[in-house]
């Protein structure tokens, strides 16, 4: 008798929780709502199950549907005041302290994860964080082998405990709009450091890449890695000894070996466990800063064909062709060149860029060139985050603000000398230092020279 009546206790428990709706864990408490287009609600529930979204004056029904239900709410007016949602099925979930306003996505990899107490001025930011205007939604670091619909995280208000380990250009560039705008602002984090651009799109868009390589193929970079792992083991199994000895004996425990891999983090992995779960959240737009993983000789020349097609595939993604993308230029790091002739994937790449910036509609260009120090991750990210604020005016808002720094425009041979034109030098030209650096001149000859620069009227 005890054993039949625990069988239909867990029977009545699993029938209750299998029958509960469920939401996105993008529909937390504290969430911001983007204005003035619909807004997705979307979660899951029983099959054939009613759900009844109700939010600022509208009641929207529909059905679920292989498990899952989706509405979307009509466009909704800026709010600063806390309103509450109700969605109502077998059960009713309350969302509490939404407010409506602007919501951006900032995504990319290290530059973007960098955090805001490690960045010149970094600390003072941190202490004047505390902003209930603005909101924060961090992706964690989420590798998947396939596409995933969910992640573990919520919507918390800015305060000093959460912006210390955020993002430094995502903090400074969205807590500039917030001011500027003058309403509440979410922010989408969804950032990984050591990722390249073809783990943040599908395998479905690299199969059909024109100049598909290896590393477009998870099967192919997956069995790469799998082998490596399993030559170094032996190296690892190693250290976690030496690891758990220090431990025990309350030693300091070794550092990891440089050899050793990070997690597998490779083709489609992001896009299939970061991407996937917050598409289609209504946002006004996108802030992409990635590339330094793949700026190398030999690899960065894929990336002028893989950065448009990735802006298509989220574009397509968010059903909206015209959806802001506001690219980030990787800084010329590393050691200062020495040779004119020296091939840069890191050259590469910044053409790549700027190409998509002058090619595909409705994006603009962040330049970082004055910021780059000899580390890939310079700490002054604060200037680059407010450019992101002009670059959001100007693209987003119709504001007709300078965002972007000069562009190569044209070229007028002069006997020995050449003049260049640039646009976007609107205040016109300064320099750093006493001498202009950077600039190189070849024949037809394509053989390279150091030449020097002045600024003229």
């Amino acid at each position: 008798m005890k054993k039949l009546t625990l069988f239909v206790s867990i029977f009545l428990f699993s029938a209750i929780s299998y029958a509960n709706v469920k939401l996105n864990s993008l529909f937390s408490d504290n969430i911001v709502l983007q204005r003035g287009m619909e807004v997705p609600v979307w979660g899951w529930a029983d099959e054939g199950e009613k759900v009844t979204v109700e939010f600022a004056g509208q009641s929207i029904s529909t059905v679920t549907q292989n498990g899952k239900w989706m509405v979307k709410l009509k466009p909704l007016k800026e709010n600063s005041i806390p309103q509450e949602m109700k969605v109502i099925g077998k059960n009713t979930l309350t969302i509490k302290n939404i407010l409506i306003g602007e919501v951006w996505i900032c995504s990319g990899q290290s530059n973007m994860e960098w955090a805001l107490a490690r960045s010149t001025g970094g600390e003072e930011a941190c202490a004047a964080s505390t902003n209930d205007q603005l909101r924060i939604f961090n992706v964690p670091h989420n590798v998947q082998l396939k596409p995933v619909d969910n992640v573990n995280a919520k919507w918390v208000l800015s305060e000093p405990k959460v912006t210390k380990t955020l993002s430094a250009v995502g903090y400074w560039f969205m807590s500039k709009l917030q001011k500027e705008l003058n309403v509440p602002v979410g922010f989408i984090n969804v950032a990984f450091g050591g990722t390249v651009i073809e783990s943040w799109m599908s395998q479905e868009v690299l199969n059909v890449m024109p100049n598909k390589d290896k590393n477009m193929d998870l099967a192919t970079m997956k069995a790469e890695y799998d082998a490596n792992e399993l030559k170094l083991k032996p190296i690892k199994d190693a250290w976690l000894k030496a690891v758990d000895s220090c431990k025990l004996n309350k030693l300091p425990v070794p550092p990891r070996p440089t050899v050793l891999p990070s997690e597998f983090k490779g083709t489609t992995t992001i896009y299939n466990g970061e991407v996937c779960p917050i598409v289609p959240f209504a946002v006004k737009g996108i802030a992409w800063y990635q590339g330094e993983s793949n700026a190398y000789v030999k690899r960065a020349d894929t990336y002028a064909a893989l950065l448009p097609a990735m802006i298509k595939l989220w574009r397509e993604d968010w059903k909206r062709p015209e959806l802001p993308f506001i690219i980030f230029q990787i800084t010329p790091n590393r050691k200062p060149q020495t040779d004119p002739n020296e091939k840069s994937g890191i050259a590469i790449l910044q053409e790549a860029q700027l190409k998509a910036f002058q090619t595909v509609p409705n994006t603009a260009l962040v330049i970082t060139m004055d910021v780059a120090e000899s580390d890939v991750h310079y700490k002054n990210k604060q200037p680059i985050g407010e450019r992101a604020v002009k670059a959001a005016l100007n693209l987003a808002y119709g504001k007709n603000v300078e965002y972007c720094g000069p562009i190569y425009k044209s070229i007028n041979i002069d006997g020995n000398k050449i003049v260049v034109d640039f646009t976007h030098a609107t205040s016109g030209l300064t320099q750093k230092g006493d001498t202009l650096k950077g600039f190189v001149i070849a024949g037809i000859d394509k053989k390279f020279y150091f030449a020097d620069a002045q600024i003229i009227d």
